[in-house]
């Protein structure tokens, strides 16, 4: 669909195009209630499960989210400013860093890690509605006999109605989003507050849960503390980068920072602090560690309860996964062909490739899902923010010429439509981040991948781009 920020050159469509005013309706309270949506989801559960399961004690790993959430919330707001400010998401706004075909790197990468999510979520989703369907006909745990790509039969069949579920709501609508985040986001609470209380009863009071020690003791605890918040980080490290593709329908700049100032911090911490301690009394009751909710769902004593919390768990899954996840792989797809992909199939696209990886593996561990795949999404991702940031409110000093955005031949051509000065300070922050994995003596920077690449990239750009000429807005 061809409109006037194109230039005639295909590099728009209705999805990827400004906001109008009439669009920009987004207040306060649904940027809380967007945060509140994504925090309150499962994987948050499970990374500060993963951090007991890990060897650390509950204070520790609660202090490890509260720092690493008001970390992340830095370049969130940071990154979220030009998209309130211009009405364009992030696969426009990485065109002025990157050059217009240069940010098909940075989209790329962004929506390949979105659409895993996806994946992971949908698995989450899908585990969810089998289990509601065996408790309801116990009969039908023979179809998980039937195995297909290391999945059981019934789990396959529970994913894709699941994933389906997730494409019904977008294909509705950023406004039909925003309602659904209104009335789904508190779902969970009911799950955490179940879990919780049952738990807390089941290990004799709260007393007994605080005081018990890790069920492994960490050979080496500051590398442990620093790799744990740097996954912490990487939790939200996409939305570091792509916040703007929600904060392009704020009514303005102040509904953006306090929404998201208030949403995401205090959740993360207050949802994840019931995660440790009910992952803590796991210890208590069972003499081991059980971090997934969805498997302690299945110990609770009624199976009316487990349906309810089942139900919770789909409809927090729902809330976070289309909103975090779905939305944002499918804008940095559609980027990539703008007047062929329309962002309903660029979901369709992301859908395909969050199922092919088989997120079931990356949910095979507390391990692997913390420290493998959340540590290397820090390292992916921190530079692209670190280079939007600096381009952005050092080298810019916010101003974007919008037109030239949508432009082959505008502003943001660079070298063949690529800023070469970007794709080397992306390559330095990437390579500072894994230098600790090859000279033991940077072993610091590798721990601390995240701020490393962050910084890196951030200022490499800066020293390279030195001062442009801001172009017309």
């Amino acid at each position: 669909m061809e409109t006037e920020f194109e230039g005639g050159g295909g590099l728009g469509n209705v999805d990827l195009d400004p906001t109008s005013l009439e669009q920009r309706t987004w207040n306060w309270v649904d940027y809380s209630a967007l945060w509140i949506g994504m925090a309150h989801n499962i994987p948050t559960w499970m990374m500060a499960g993963g951090l007991i399961d890990a060897g650390l004690r509950w204070w520790q790993a609660v202090l490890i989210i509260a720092l690493g959430n008001l970390i992340v919330l830095v370049p969130i707001l940071l990154n979220s400013h030009p998209g309130a400010k211009y009405g364009i998401p992030f696969p426009i706004i990485v065109r002025a860093s990157f050059g217009i075909r240069g940010a098909n790197l940075a989209t790329i990468v962004r929506g390949v890690i979105a659409a895993v999510w996806f994946g992971i979520q949908v698995q989450i989703g899908g585990e969810a509605l089998k289990l509601v369907a065996i408790r309801l006909a116990p009969g039908m745990s023979h179809l998980n006999d039937m195995q297909f790509l290391g999945q059981g039969m019934l789990s396959c069949v529970c994913y894709l109605l699941f994933l389906f579920l997730n494409l019904w709501i977008l294909l509705h609508g950023m406004a039909s989003l925003r309602r659904f985040e209104r009335w789904a986001a508190p779902s969970v609470l009911v799950l955490a507050g179940i879990l919780f209380l049952w738990s807390w009863q089941q290990a004799g009071g709260l007393g007994p849960v605080v005081s018990e020690a890790p069920t492994h003791a960490p050979t080496n605890l500051s590398h442990l503390v620093l790799t744990s918040l740097m996954s912490v980080i990487a939790f939200w490290a996409t939305l570091s980068l792509n916040a703007s593709d929600f904060t392009r329908f704020s009514r303005s700049q102040k509904d953006q920072i306090v929404g998201q100032t208030i949403g995401l911090p205090a959740t993360m911490i207050l949802f994840s602090l019931m995660g440790v301690l009910t992952s803590s009394a796991t210890a208590v009751i069972f003499g081991k560690v059980i971090w997934d909710p969805v498997a302690l769902v299945q110990k609770l004593p009624s199976d009316l309860l487990v349906i309810v919390c089942l139900l919770a768990v789909t409809l927090a899954t729902l809330s976070v996964n289309v909103a975090a996840n779905l939305v944002s792989a499918a804008y940095d797809i559609s980027n990539l062909a703008p007047t062929k992909i329309s962002m309903a199939r660029g979901a369709v696209i992301a859908a395909v490739l969050g199922t092919v990886i088989m997120p079931w593996r990356l949910l095979a561990s507390a391990h692997v899902y913390i420290f493998d795949w959340l540590g290397n999404v820090a390292i992916a991702l921190a530079p692209v923010a670190g280079i939007i940031i600096a381009d952005y409110w050092l080298v810019r000093k916010q101003h974007l010429s919008v037109p030239d955005l949508y432009r082959t031949e505008g502003a943001y051509r660079y070298w063949h439509g690529v800023n070469p000065k970007a794709v080397v300070a992306a390559g330095l922050g990437v390579l500072a981040a894994y230098s600790g994995h090859f000279v033991p003596a940077l072993t610091i920077l590798s721990d601390l991948s995240w701020i490393t690449g962050i910084l890196v990239a951030l200022v490499s750009y800066w020293l390279l781009m030195g001062k442009v000429s801001a172009p017309a807005s």
